[in-house]
């Protein structure tokens, strides 16, 4: 029986005969074949009961700490020592070989995708209207499901499957909604221009009358009938035609050249919270936002930017540096006090010395934990903080609601480690 590694290689053998002339269904079937075997042999395997060569990691992360706790109890017991180092180097080989392992599956997954993707193109399909709130249901449904257990590798595809379908039918409907736009927009010149040639005749004036509105009307701004109009030029802009995945660093990094982001603020619906695909956003300077304008119809992330000098807003600006304002209740101290802080709403340029630079003055940080996504290890935008004393966690909580590299940040009391 060949071994799943020669199946592969027979799999992908096919694949690249296949991709040679795709109009050979011979060599589509036999690609469509290997693949089928490939797949079923490693589901065999996946269902296999594991091998006693099979490393496991969390007993040998116990070893390790019992090692290392009976070395620290007689630090001169050299064979103590010996056994400890040796059992945290078994370790660390285990975890970069769990590591490499999940890579190549990545890959492979990555791989599959691809192929699916190219297979698909090759098919013709009929469009239909798209029903976001039940792919929004089927995502949530999806992700659920991949949460109770996160080793079940069918489930992680089924999310990111649903996660790619729920992408595609926005794009679409927001493509059909631009489309349908302009539709109508040309459908209310078309009339305009009736009436006109309507009212002066078809002779040689009425042309020239129409001629002379266009000109006119091409004269306006770009920007005409953006909340604010052509009002005076000012720190704050309003921002729109926005895609639906913009966040705060994006959003910064696009202006950068521009000048300092002081503060961001994205509008949404009251009702659903859903985000209405514009904002506002305050520059440090006039000479800032006046660059920032200027760039006006570029292509921000696949879409043209709508921006304008926002409207003073009467009786004065809210305060820098939120979206909303934050409906929280206070923190509350917790009896005896604590010595871990919760940190939330950071930037992703956060680092240790910012945020010791930003506590100096409450009190001696012990310790700095960043959350991660236990999948792909990118940062949460959060995490949690050891002071040396109570006193040092409650003067730290003070300053929360305090700007932090462009964000609110947020604080709160956590239960103590020890």
């Amino acid at each position: 029986m060949p071994s799943l590694a020669e199946l592969e290689k027979e799999f992908k053998k096919a694949r690249k005969a296949w991709k040679a002339d795709k109009t050979n269904k011979a060599l589509k079937k036999a690609k469509n074949a290997a693949k089928e075997a490939w797949e079923q042999a490693k589901n065999a395997e996946e269902e296999a009961p594991e091998s006693n060569g099979t490393v496991d990691i969390e007993a040998l992360e116990k070893k390790m700490k019992k090692a290392r706790k009976a070395w620290k109890a007689n630090k001169e017991d050299k064979a103590l020592k010996k056994a400890f180092k040796k059992l945290k180097a078994e370790l660390e080989a285990a975890k970069e070989a769990g590591v490499k392992e999940e890579e190549k599956e990545e890959e492979e997954e990555e791989e599959e995708e691809e192929e699916g993707e190219e297979e698909e193109e090759e098919e013709e399909e009929e469009e239909e209207k798209v029903d976001i709130e039940a792919l929004e249901k089927a995502l949530k449904a999806a992700r659920k499901e991949w949460k109770k257990d996160k080793t079940n590798k069918a489930a992680k595809k089924a999310f990111k499957a649903a996660k790619q379908a729920l992408a595609d039918a926005k794009e679409k409907t927001a493509n059909g909604n631009g489309s349908t736009e302009m539709e109508e927009e040309e459908t209310k010149t078309a009339g305009k221009k009736r009436t006109l040639e309507e009212a002066n005749g078809d002779d040689a004036n009425g042309e020239t009358s129409w001629e002379q509105l266009s000109a006119k009307k091409k004269q306006k701004p770009d920007n005409s009938g953006l909340p604010g109009g052509d009002v005076e030029a000012n720190p704050k802009c309003f921002i729109g035609n926005l895609s639906w995945d913009i966040d705060d660093d994006s959003c910064k990094n696009f202006f950068k050249d521009c000048g300092n982001i002081i503060d961001v603020f994205w509008l949404k619906d009251r009702e659903t919270e859903k985000f209405k695909g514009c904002g506002f956003i305050t520059f440090e300077t006039v000479e800032a936002a006046q660059k920032a304008v200027a760039k006006a119809g570029e292509q921000l992330m696949g879409r043209e930017l709508k921006i304008n000098f926002a409207k003073p807003r009467p009786g004065g600006e809210r305060k820098s540096g939120g979206r909303k304002k934050d409906n929280r209740p206070p923190p509350v101290r917790p009896e005896g006090g604590t010595t871990t802080v919760f940190v939330g709403n950071l930037s992703y340029d956060i680092d240790d010395d910012s945020m010791r630079s930003f506590a100096q003055d409450c009190g001696e940080i012990l310790k700095i934990r960043w959350l991660t996504d236990k999948n792909t290890g990118d940062f949460k935008g959060c995490g949690f903080i050891d002071f040396s004393s109570t006193d040092g966690v409650d003067n730290f909580v003070k300053k929360n609601g305090n700007n932090l590299m462009g964000r609110n940040i947020r604080i709160d009391y956590a239960q103590s480690r020890n």
